[in-house]
């Protein structure tokens, strides 16, 4: 009798427990976070970029005295690009045009005797400038360096004075310029969509001439060349 009381006891305890364990809550799932997609460069991007330009070597020639001047250029450059990237493992090609604002400019004044400088002085100014490059660049997640090249077009200024036209006239040339440019920068990625680049382009627009004046029988000269250094920033939005 007492054993089956024991076993009676036992079997009420046992259902007891099982209806308590029914009743409590159930554990709530551990959330996870949905995996991120992996960094691409792939695709369209736009953004701004400003900078500095300079040249040091806008040489202006007298050619009956064998005489030149020679001064350099700086100034404020900014403006607006676009591109597409494509990338293959870690390797990345692209298309990238720009149009850029320029306020690159100088002047020089020589004592008298140094033509063709020392009447009016001489000037020379890049007013505005755009590419058009390849970029190729090896991709370490979200850094970027890459190098660049292609054509480049641009506005140029420049004035003479005894020598470039003819004496005592002055003038100059104002003219769009078309050249060649190369370089290299390092982007790197802000966020998904976001990226931010430090640049250096080298842009060649060549020599222009001055206009001749057959009244005075007076040697067309050139610029030594408009080559430019630009060094920029820009951000970039990735559509």
């Amino acid at each position: 009798m007492k054993k089956c009381l024991l076993a009676v006891i036992a079997l009420v305890a046992l259902c007891l427990t099982s209806a308590y364990a029914a009743d409590m809550p159930t554990k709530a799932p551990v959330y996870k976070a949905p995996p991120q997609a992996a960094l691409s460069w792939t695709g369209f991007y736009a953004g701004l970029q400003a900078g500095y330009g300079w040249s040091p070597d806008p040489t202006y020639s007298y050619a009956p005295s064998g005489t030149s001047v020679s001064f350099g250029t700086h100034g404020f450059v900014g403006g607006v690009t676009a591109g597409y990237n494509w990338q293959v493992h870690s390797w990345v090609l692209g298309l990238e045009g720009d149009l850029s604002y320029a306020d690159v400019s100088g002047d020089a004044l020589r004592p008298l005797g140094v033509a063709p400088c020392y009447v009016e002085g001489c000037t020379a100014k890049l007013s505005w400038f755009g590419t058009g490059r390849v970029r190729a660049g090896y991709a370490f997640d979200r850094f970027l360096p890459y190098v660049t090249g292609g054509f480049a077009v641009g506005g140029v200024k420049g004035t003479a004075d005894l020598g470039s036209c003819g004496f005592p006239a002055s003038c100059g040339f104002d003219t769009t310029r078309w050249g060649w440019t190369i370089g290299g920068g390092l982007e790197y990625r802000l966020a998904y969509n976001w990226s931010a680049k430090i640049e250096y382009l080298y842009i060649n627009l060549g020599s222009p001439d001055f206009p001749f004046n057959p009244t005075f029988n007076s040697v067309t000269d050139t610029t030594s060349k408009l080559a430019t250094h630009i060094v920029r920033a820009g951000l970039n939005y990735h559509f």
